[in-house]
């Protein structure tokens, strides 16, 4: 049983109605067009924009003057509400929301927006990963109060009418659901009064968000273990190791929160975990957990740093100081000496931490913190000195000056590379030796290089949000360069999670994380042999730089309705990773174009190397 709570958007989850209001005047006064009545224009609110416009303007839905209205109120869209979304979230919905989802109830949206619209706005509100379903009014045939968005909504979540309630406050919200045969109920603090409303006989009336949650949480039947319960499971699951066939990470739990932020059903996102988890990408099963063979503790804890030794005994270490310290305390005191090790295990340590972080799990965060313990690669840090020469370079000049210099001396820094990785003597653990990449990797940080610890003034001067968004900029350049190359992607699901490793630090430690991943991306750079030529950069750099898309324009939410589909039934979990990031990220920056497009250049699951003839070393 799937238990389904839909939700209008305006005037139900955000105050916008009065944002709304002045939008509209902005349109009118775009289009030289004399201002109406602010109730009228309330009055229309709940209706999709052409019928707002047609009926405020006094024509019919064709006439163009409706057509450039709805074009000058979504330009006034982006620059009048979209950046005071947080501030008009209606009091108790961000509590309420998480409440519903922590009992299983399935959150969706059904709004007369045009769907890409209400995502911009629930994603600027900070309240798009609650909802499941968002439906838009160009995703149906017939808008509110039409039944169809409903009965679209119960199909795709295989939810019967008498599991669902729908919340709304206009009439339309309540007309819809009473023709499709679903619950309903009217919130008094939005557009329309209780008498309109008590005339569209709702099944119950709210005077205030919480009342809705604890009617509906009162009201729908159980289902047991359903919905957001069934990917917390996963999530919190132990029964299996974090490694496979030797340092091969298991990835399962990242595309569980992957597939969940894209909006995958949950009965789904299951079938997906035990999928992975019978047979990986790699041909082989992940593998049972095992028993800890000794006390890890805070006297003995750094002599095993990177050791690969009793990955059970250092999750039992951070869940013991977890439960003394609580979350933030523990991590504060222990990331500082971890976050140096960052790329061990191919990133998948710190991905594992950072997503666990994003999803909110406890267990997940407690295994990413103990996996980056585990296979701790040094990038050393504390070898970066800032060098005055580069005065006020940015990310972006930075990265191009280094892909300029292994462009004057490729040949020598290719033979530099191959001697390291030939030199099998280092005290380096022999697993990552048969890894191939993390061997390449360790080697090189290992041995440095100057032009890795050559540090430009931005690392440590240049606010770190800034930072986070120009370095998601050049991963995703390096990335589009070499189309699917599974290595450039680690670099960009890696970066994602470093940024909310990074905030769970207080804000003078967090140009430490920012050194720490540009130190770690050149290591991983080096490593390769090669480097992206500098011309081929500058172009891709050209094209994009300033391309940015309209979030508002419904192309692009049916694109990206096309990658989450594709990503849902790639069985290499790297994809959905990929489109799950890429769309953050474009929602993130306003709509820049170029991750959008580099969130349909999947990649393929890798060779193994020869080295896997031979047994993993435990």
């Amino acid at each position: 049983m799937t238990r389904v709570a839909m939700f209008d958007l305006d005037g139900t989850l955000v105050d916008s109605p009065r944002a709304i209001v002045e939008a509209f005047g902005v349109a009118f006064e775009a289009m030289g067009a004399d201002p109406r009545d602010p109730a009228d224009v309330r009055a229309t609110i709940g209706l999709p924009l052409e019928q707002a416009f047609g009926k405020l303007l006094g024509v019919p839905q064709d006439d163009p003057r409706v057509a450039e209205g709805v074009a000058q109120y979504q330009k006034a869209f982006r620059t009048v509400i979209l950046p005071r979304a947080k501030s008009l979230v209606f009091p108790g919905v961000a509590e309420g929301l998480d409440e519903l989802r922590r009992r299983g109830v399935v959150l969706t949206v059904a709004t007369s927006k045009f769907h890409a619209s209400a995502d911009a706005l629930l994603t600027a509100a900070g309240l798009r990963d609650h909802i499941t379903v968002l439906i838009g009014a160009d995703d149906v045939t017939y808008p509110k109060p039409h039944p169809e968005s409903g009965l679209l909504i119960l199909e795709r979540l295989d939810a019967r009418p008498e599991h669902a309630v729908m919340v709304g406050d206009t009439t339309h919200d309540l007309r819809m659901a009473e023709a499709a045969g679903i619950a309903s109920v009217a919130v008094t603090y939005g557009v329309h009064q209780r008498a309109e409303l008590d005339a569209a006989r709702p099944t119950y009336v709210a005077e205030t968000f919480p009342e809705v949650v604890a009617h509906i949480i009162g009201t729908l039947p159980d289902s047991g273990p359903s919905g957001d319960t069934l990917v917390e499971d996963m999530l919190n699951d132990r029964t299996h190791h974090i490694e496979f066939n030797g340092h091969l990470t298991n990835h399962v739990k990242h595309a569980v929160v992957a597939l969940a932020g894209l909006g995958i059903a949950p009965e789904r996102i299951k079938a997906y975990h035990d999928n992975y988890v019978t047979l990986t990408p790699y041909g082989c099963p992940v593998e049972p957990a095992r028993a800890p063979q000794q006390t890890v503790d805070d006297d003995n804890w750094l002599q095993l740093l990177g050791k690969r030794q009793d990955f059970a005994a250092h999750c039992e270490f951070f869940d013991r100081r977890e439960q003394e310290l609580g979350m933030t305390e523990m991590l504060r005191r222990y990331l500082p000496r971890l976050l140096s090790g960052w790329v061990g295990a191919l990133q998948h340590a710190t991905i594992h931490l950072g997503w666990a972080l994003d999803a909110g799990n406890r267990r997940m965060a407690i295994e990413g913190i103990a996996y980056l313990a585990f296979a701790h690669v040094d990038c050393h840090p504390e070898r970066a000195v800032v060098s005055e020469a580069y005065g006020a370079e940015l990310p972006k000049d930075s990265l191009l000056r280094i892909a300029r210099y292994w462009e004057d001396n490729r040949q020598e820094l290719g033979a530099w590379v191959q001697h390291l990785v030939d030199d099998t003597t280092a005290d380096i653990h022999p697993e990552l030796l048969r890894s191939g990449l993390q061997h390449r990797i360790a080697r090189t940080l290992g041995e440095g290089h100057p032009r890795i610890y050559e540090t430009p003034a931005w690392v440590n001067d240049q606010d770190t949000d800034a930072s986070w968004d120009q370095l998601g900029y050049l991963v995703t350049l390096l990335y589009l360069a070499e189309p699917g190359d599974f290595l450039l992607l680690h670099l960009m699901t890696a970066l994602h999670a470093m940024r909310h490793i990074a905030d769970t630090l207080p804000v003078e430690q967090r140009p430490e994380a920012v050194k720490c991943y540009w130190t770690g991306i050149l290591g991983v750079l080096f490593s390769r042999g090669h480097f992206a030529r500098p011309g081929k950069l500058t172009a891709l750099d050209d094209l994009f730089d300033t391309a940015v898309d309209d979030v508002t324009d419904p192309r692009w939410a049916r694109e990206w309705n096309w990658l989450i589909a594709r990503a849902a039934e790639e069985e290499e979990e790297h994809n959905p990773k990929l489109v799950y990031v890429m769309r953050e990220m474009w929602h993130r920056t306003g709509g820049r174009s170029v991750y959008r497009v580099a969130a349909g250049q999947f990649t393929a699951t890798p060779e193994l190397p020869a080295t896997f003839e031979q047994p993993p070393v435990d």
